[in-house]
């Protein structure tokens, strides 16, 4: 059974510079891969999330600005895309807007963050 928690964090402001740089690349990998699915499909081909992660690797080497954010954040999103558009379609799933969309990612190894009980109701990772 798999498990996720879901954490508000209030980060220093060189941790949240970072924080808003891995979100705007996992938003920048989300609208490409997106738009390569729809270019794709245009031509009656196929392409899934292990050509477009394998691509995303080669794009790494070639991208300082991708290979700054840790790679698994970025597979992450190519994996949430693969899961919207098998349950909604390619062209029912909808591009992140820097305006509209807050800036997000998943973090899936979450057994390497130490979470410090301070209270209650509070905790430090």
């Amino acid at each position: 059974m798999l498990t996720g928690r879901k954490y508000r964090l209030d980060l220093a402001p060189g941790q949240a510079e970072f924080a808003e740089r891995i979100g705007g690349v996992c938003r920048s990998v989300w609208n490409t891969a997106l738009e390569q699915r729809r270019t794709y499909r245009r031509r009656d081909a196929w392409i899934g999330y292990h050509e477009q992660a394998r691509q995303l690797a080669e794009a790494k080497q070639e991208f300082a600005w991708l290979s700054q954010v840790p790679g698994h954040c970025l597979q992450q999103t190519l994996l949430d895309l693969d899961q919207a558009c098998s349950r909604h379609g390619t062209w029912k799933v909808r591009w992140k807007s820097k305006a509209r969309t807050r800036p997000s990612f998943r973090f899936p190894e979450g057994a390497k963050i130490a979470i410090e009980r301070l209270n209650r109701r509070w905790a430090r990772a």
